[in-house]
């Protein structure tokens, strides 16, 4: 497996650890009668959804689609040797940027700016992964027998 991909599959088993401990933290306080505001379930999910489930698919996608190595003959068929490590950044940065931010969005100019950046952040990591996932996911070059 790539670098680029473990990078991608590490952060997501942290991210999912970090998603049950916060979940058993939340759920320890509600049940000692210290209710959690709502907004904070919301962070939760998105720590999960992008953190544990995003990271785990681009990773793993990143390793297993076909090779494209026509279009990327430098690494042999992968991608730009920069563009996992941006999109890492960009959907990592932007992930934390939200969960810092989002609760405080209706009292701060600046939390409202970083959370409208972690937006940007994410999408951008998004587009650069769907960028080389487009490329190579094609047809195959010798299709065996019945397959089209």
């Amino acid at each position: 497996m790539p670098l680029e991909s473990r990078l991608f599959v590490k952060t997501s088993v942290i991210a999912l650890v970090l998603t049950f401990a916060w979940g058993a933290v939340m759920a320890i306080g509600e049940s000692m009668g210290h209710p959690v505001a709502p907004i904070w379930a919301v962070e939760h999910a998105h720590l999960a959804f992008v953190g544990w489930l995003v990271n785990l698919v681009v990773g793993i996608a990143l390793w297993m689609l076909p090779l494209a190595r026509g279009t990327y003959p430098q690494t042999q068929g992968r991608y730009p040797r920069a563009l996992p490590y941006v999109a890492y950044g960009c959907l990592n940065v932007g992930l934390v940027m939200r969960i810092v931010s989002e609760p405080y969005v209706a009292q701060s100019g600046i939390a409202a700016a970083a959370l409208g950046t972690s937006a940007v952040l994410q999408l951008s990591a998004i587009a650069l992964f769907a960028a080389v996932a487009w490329v190579r996911t094609r047809p195959p070059s010798r299709p065996a027998a019945g397959v089209r």
